[in-house]
């Protein structure tokens, strides 16, 4: 049975180097669903206007060794660390990673359309909405 304390949730904001194609969202998904799938990382992640928001969660080790990783991908920058938070379940338990970009968020989530649209001016409030939807 795993400890309570052995479960973090990381979240994050940053900004893409330049405006990400659909497709290179796609492959970027798809290796941080690989990834996250053989270490016991889930979460959710956002990508707006060049903007990502992310929220990971899992055991400590495996979740600061994904944020290690994610500080070294050079297709973002600006990255700042919201909050490091002990959990005792995870919010997302089913999702290797989640995707949601702007107008899958405000199709989705209707009460986040207002904050759609530059993650930074309401980083926050958007991950703590999107926490509350979730559980």
């Amino acid at each position: 049975m795993q400890k309570p304390k052995d479960l973090i949730e990381l979240s994050y904001l940053s900004e893409a180097i330049s405006d990400m194609s659909f497709l290179g969202l796609m492959r970027l998904l798809e290796a941080a669903r690989n990834y996250n799938q053989k270490h016991g990382v889930t979460g959710i992640l956002f990508y707006d206007n060049q903007e990502f928001g992310q929220i990971i969660e899992g055991e400590r080790a495996d979740v600061m060794n994904a944020w290690r990783r994610i500080q070294d991908d050079k297709r973002h920058h600006r990255i700042q660390l919201l909050e490091i938070r002990e959990i005792s379940e995870r919010s997302f338990p089913g999702w290797l990673l989640r995707f949601y970009g702007g107008e899958s968020i405000a199709r989705d989530y209707p009460a986040l359309a207002e904050m759609v649209g530059g993650l930074d001016k309401h980083s926050r409030a958007l991950l703590n909405k999107m926490r509350s939807f979730e559980q």
